[in-house]
């Protein structure tokens, strides 16, 4: 049976193993670096993080790894050895919380690189007219989809097709949940959904986060929506087999855990 024939999950169902899958090779981190055979190999552009505030590292640094082969970097010199030995495509950097004159790191890092993007965190009150010339800039609070979105519009990221954790495999191009020898189709916010629990693997999310990342709203007065797309990928978890959980907490959120031996 094609791809294309199959519908997205809801009934219970068995999926043949497909032998393309064969060549996935799934690492510690959240991403699967290999691809499918027929599409090659994927080459990732290059980003230094530059952030001296461990909480906003955290947050931001698994979104970027999704996309980007990221370098971090808490000074001056360690952003400068990244560009040295990476060459990347972006530098983006939190003005916020680095102590160091963002003006003459940027006027350094234009004499190693002539092509380089430029991207600046702002805090609330600063100025940007303070700032160096920059190629595109966010104001705290910020959100790994508001950065991921606004960093592709200065250089697309090679095509992401499978993030992963500790096995669990999302496959966005073609929306399928894959664990092991088995997978299954999901509609586009099921994938949406799968995806920011995968990539905030064993941690709450609360429902206004979701709400607003995969549904795009701040309203909260109805989240049966939610429920529902929660329920799905329950079901679809429980189809596959696989040993992983997405725990309610309550007046919170949600967390995926994973209920694997060693976990």
């Amino acid at each position: 049976m094609t791809k294309e024939a199959r519908r997205p999950f809801g009934p219970s169902r068995n999926l043949a193993y497909s032998s393309s899958r064969a060549d996935l090779w799934w690492g510690p981190a959240h991403v699967c670096l290999a691809g499918w055979r027929k599409r090659g190999s994927m080459t990732r552009q290059g980003v230094v993080f530059v952030v001296a505030r461990k909480s906003l590292e955290r947050q931001l640094r698994p979104a970027l790894e999704q996309r980007y082969e990221v370098c971090i970097a808490h000074t001056r010199r360690e952003a400068l050895q990244c560009v040295r030995r990476d060459a990347p495509r972006v530098v983006l950097v939190d003005a916020a919380s680095v102590r160091f004159d963002v003006g003459r790191f940027f006027t350094a890092l234009h004499e190693l690189l002539e092509q380089v993007y430029t991207f600046l965190l702002l805090g609330k009150g600063m100025r940007l007219d303070r700032m160096p010339p920059t190629n595109g800039y966010l104001r705290h609070p910020v959100t790994p989809n508001q950065l991921l979105r606004r960093l592709s519009r200065l250089v697309p990221a090679a095509p992401q097709q499978i993030v992963s954790w500790r096995g669990l495999a999302l496959d966005i191009e073609n929306r399928f949940l894959i664990w092991e020898e088995r997978d299954l189709p999901l509609t586009p916010k099921q994938v949406e959904l799968a995806h920011y629990l995968i990539a905030h693997p064993a941690t709450t999310v609360s429902r206004a986060e979701l709400m607003k990342e995969v549904w795009g709203t701040d309203y909260l007065g109805d989240t049966r929506t939610l429920h529902v797309h929660i329920h799905w990928l329950r079901k679809a978890l429980a189809e596959l087999e696989a040993p992983f959980v997405i725990v309610t907490e309550r007046r919170r959120g949600y967390r995926l855990e994973s209920r694997a031996r060693g976990s």
